[in-house]
Parts: structure tokens; sequence; C-alpha cells
């Protein structure tokens, strides 16, 4: 990964698109093609306003339903964000010091891997030339994203944002992160001093008003500067007529939209929602990219296999975290009654028959001159 990282450390995963996974989904038998009839083996197989400096916050962490969630601007995401589970207990929400947990932050680092294959190893596409001095990553998680593109750039300063403390250590010297709200506004970013702002997977769990966004986004860009959004529908797709009857995998979906609206998010997109946004902030040559990502290495395509592959791991590993929220405040759901649906989930995505997808779009757009 990064040659310049001031000392090694175990929280970041290889960025090379060609990197291989110690997962049972990564040695599986070769997948198969379109329409190829299955073998004896039909499943991919079992086992599968405020700111603060990162070091000066306390990493306290709330507990419910044995994951834990951010705490500074608690409720604000609903995803946890543990490294594993954390331990059960009969408190419904208690305040807790966890240092070592790893399961939400992986599922973070495998779906990177997934969508930085998918765009051919491309952390962005905007066209922000070879020598920008000030990028901000939105949302940064754990840092991934912003340490590659820190590598990639480093005449620039890199600032990646989030709620929740969960970055590693050791960074290259241009990175920076910070605990903030993007949802407070205005940014502490100085106007006209920024050349990308960037952000994947914010739409719904973060960012509903993107018009407000993509406004503040203008406001803190440099003239010529880019805004760019990496995001997704969240619901799954299916070309042909492999999603079984009554798909635990469509039932799941249908679900967390359902909780998404009565909490009062929208974790649907088109393109079309995110250009318009932008022109109504006023950026201009707006450009999109669009994907499929597929759940699994179905795809006879060999470009979509291997993203394929991480995409499935992600879910799979990930699926109780992205689901407990909602379902269980939202839905009035226990977690015995989802972990039911969440097999049944499983189980059909290990089925190398079933060939889903969520469709990706990359939307951005210029500051005029």
């Amino acid at each position: 990964m990064a040659n310049n990282i001031a000392a090694p450390t175990e929280d970041l995963a290889s960025t090379d698109a060609e990197t291989t996974i110690n997962h049972p989904l990564a040695s599986s038998e070769a997948p198969l093609e379109d329409g190829a009839t299955p073998s004896n083996d039909s499943t991919y197989g079992d086992d599968i306003s405020s700111t603060f400096s990162v070091t000066s916050l306390i990493r306290d962490y709330e507990i419910e339903n044995g994951r834990t969630y951010h705490a500074f601007k608690a409720g604000r995401y609903l995803m946890p964000n543990d490294e594993v589970s954390a331990p059960n207990c009969n408190c419904s929400r208690i305040i807790i010091d966890f240092r070592n947990l790893k399961e939400e932050q992986d599922r973070m680092d495998i779906a990177y891997h997934a969508f930085r294959m998918l765009f051919d190893n491309k952390p962005f596409f905007a066209p922000i030339g070879d020598n920008p001095q000030e990028i901000v990553d939105v949302g940064t998680g754990t840092g991934i994203w912003a340490i590659d593109v820190g590598d990639a750039y480093p005449g620039a300063r890199v600032r990646g944002t989030d709620l929740s403390p969960i970055q590693p250590i050791f960074v290259p010297p241009n990175v920076v992160f910070q605990i903030d709200d993007c949802l407070e506004y205005p940014w502490t970013f100085k106007e006209n001093s920024i050349d990308l702002v960037h952000t994947r997977d914010l739409h719904g769990w973060v960012v509903n008003d993107w018009v407000t966004f993509y406004k503040e986004s203008f406001r803190v860009l440099k003239p010529g500067g880019y805004v760019e959004s990496q995001e997704f529908d969240c619901m799954d797709k299916c070309d042909d007529d492999s999603l079984p009857p009554n798909s635990a995998v469509h039932q799941w979906f249908q679900l967390l939209n359902e909780g998404a609206v009565k909490s009062g998010i929208n974790l649907r997109l088109k393109p079309s929602d995110l250009v318009e946004a932008m022109e109504e902030a006023g950026l201009v040559d707006i450009e999109v990219k669009t994907f499929k990502l597929p759940f699994g290495p179905w795809s006879s395509d060999k470009k979509l296999k291997q993203p394929g592959i991480f995409t499935l791991v992600s879910m799979l590993e990930g699926l109780s975290g992205i689901s407990a929220g909602l379902f269980t405040r939202y839905l009035g759901w226990d977690m015995n009654r989802l972990e039911v649906l969440l097999a049944a989930t499983r189980a059909e995505w290990r089925q190398k028959k079933v060939h889903t997808y969520v469709d990706v779009c990359v939307v951005y757009g210029k500051k005029p001159l």
C-alpha cells in the first residue's frame, strides 16, 4: 500500500486491484458463467459545527443490540462502527470504551476494495489535474480512501471527516482525520479552498438533502474545483429469472427501505437525483457514470468477478450491522426474528444461480471558473 506511512499498521488492507482475500469465497470453485449449469456444490461456501482532532476525542461508543455506534452526535448514523460484535448485555443503551472492535470496519474496508476494483483502481473520476492542494473525504469511515489518495497525491493535504474516531493512527504525513458532522453548516473549511470534495455511500444513511450539501460544497470549492459522489441505489436488481419467488433477498431490501422511510431517510437513488441537486447548487460540466455491482462472482464480465466476490463477502459479514438499527428501532423487530431473515438472505446470496446486483453511480460537477 503506502510507502510513506509513518509506521506499519494492521488496520489497513492492501489496495492493489489484484488483491486476494483469505476467505472461503476467494478460494471457492470457479464461478459460473451466465447460463452455465450449476455443479454439485451450488453455493459459494458457508464460512463466508463541532470539529475535534481524532487524537483528542475520548473514544466512547454506544452499545445497542450487541453492536457499537458512534457516541458523537449519537443516533445520527444508523450503522455501527465496531470491529467485532460487542458483548451481549441487558442494557438497551450504555456508554463504553471499546478500542479493539473490528466487524463493521472490516465490512467498510472490504466494500472499499469492491468499489476500487469496480472503478478500475481509480479512487475518483473528476479531472482535478496532477497537482491538487486540498482534498476532503466526507464520511471517511476507516479512512482508507483518504490514505490511498494521500499516497497518490503527496503534494495535497487530504482531510477525512467522520462522526466516528475509528481511523488508524499511522497515516501518510499529508493525511488528517477529524471528527465532524457534515450536516452542520457552514463547514469549517475556508471558502474557495478545496480542489475536490468526495463522498461514497453517504446517500440516505447520512445525506438526504443533496442540494444543501452541494451548495456548501460549492462554497468551499475553489473555482474549477469538483465535488464527486459515488453512491448506490439500495434495491436489489436481477436481469434474469434467477431470483426465487418470495425471495428473502428482495424481502430484506424492501423491509430495509420501509424502515428507512419510517426513520425519515430515503435509501433509493437515481443518478438524475444527484444531477438535479448539483445543477440547483450551481455546479456545471456535470458527468455521470453508471455501474452494476454484483453480489457474488457470477457475472460473465471478468471485470465484475472480483468486485462481486468482495461485495458478497462484505454483505455476508456485515448484514446484521446494516439491518439492526432500522429493523429494531423502526420496524419493531427483535434480533431473533431478524436473524432468521438474515440467515435466509445469506443462504440465498450464496446460491451461485442467483444473479443479483445493485446500481452504482458516480456523479461529479465543477464549480465555474
